[in-house]
């Protein structure tokens, strides 16, 4: 019966080869895709793409028709590959891109920097947890339209709104030119592989916003009282009130970016 050595190969030892090998390669791409960033993605693509086109000849040869059928498909739709691969990163430009097409003026304000920096020392000794959200140039419309509230910059606001009993304490505050404009609001949490062992949500919450925007987001830990600062998908724990507020007029101060609108 099995006196063909091929005939034995292509019905019985092929399809267990390719089985192993699509879940090796499945397991391999997803576990890669987790962890890198998108310099290394677009490195890893480019080589995978070579390797692809390799591998599909070799199977073509091998007569293993199922891997020489995935290999081809792939190749085919490279492009939706890719798309799927950076949604990230493509979401991040398409909202720098929005954020281009209108700007506005804004100037620092040292009081308002003031109460911003007193209300997270007061929420830090009171053990009061809060997520800040600071709207710059990617505009934070989409977020804003869950939980508009509007109302001035206060210790007392900031106190009020992320008091346990508040109806919307677990969410976070946006502020925009000067004004808290939204509250309660859900933000997406942070994938990153690197914050994967933060425990709740609100800081993964505040790294995830500005990963897909340039908003700055100031946090307030309700366990700990830790005050800390993420900016550009980076999370700064455990910050001193000196090194809160060097934070923060350095961002939001004369040279950097502006807080209140212009009059």
């Amino acid at each position: 019966m099995f006196d063909d050595p091929k005939a034995f190969y292509v019905l019985y030892i092929a399809p267990i080869l390719e089985i192993a090998i699509l879940a090796v390669m499945i397991y391999w791409i997803l576990l890669a895709i987790d962890r890198i960033s998108a310099g290394g993605k677009l490195k890893g693509m480019s080589l995978v793409f070579f390797i692809v086109v390799l591998a599909a000849y070799g199977a073509n040869l091998a007569e293993l028709h199922a891997i020489t059928w995935l290999l081809g498909a792939a190749i085919s739709f490279s492009a939706v590959i890719l798309a799927v691969v950076f949604q990230p990163e493509l979401r991040r430009l398409f909202v720098r891109m929005g954020a281009l097409l209108s700007s506005s003026e804004q100037e620092g304000n040292a009081q308002l920097l003031d109460q911003i920096l007193e209300s997270a020392v007061l929420l830090s000794a009171e053990r009061i947890g809060a997520l800040i959200v600071f709207e710059r140039n990617d505009h934070l419309d989409n977020y804003i339209a869950t939980g508009p509230f509007e109302c001035a910059i206060s210790v007392r606001s900031f106190q009020t709104i992320f008091w346990k009993n508040s109806p919307v304490h677990d969410g976070a505050v946006i502020v925009r030119q000067g004004t808290i404009v939204a509250a309660g609001v859900v933000l997406p949490l942070t994938q990153n592989f690197e914050y994967r062992m933060l425990s709740g949500t609100r800081h993964r919450a505040g790294i995830g916003i500005t990963e897909d925007t340039d908003a700055l987001a100031l946090l307030v830990s309700e366990e700990t009282g830790a005050m800390s600062i993420a900016d550009g998908g980076k999370l700064m724990e455990n910050l001193s009130k000196e090194e809160l507020a060097v934070y923060l007029k350095r961002s939001f101060g004369a040279r950097g970016q502006r807080l209140t609108q212009t009059q």
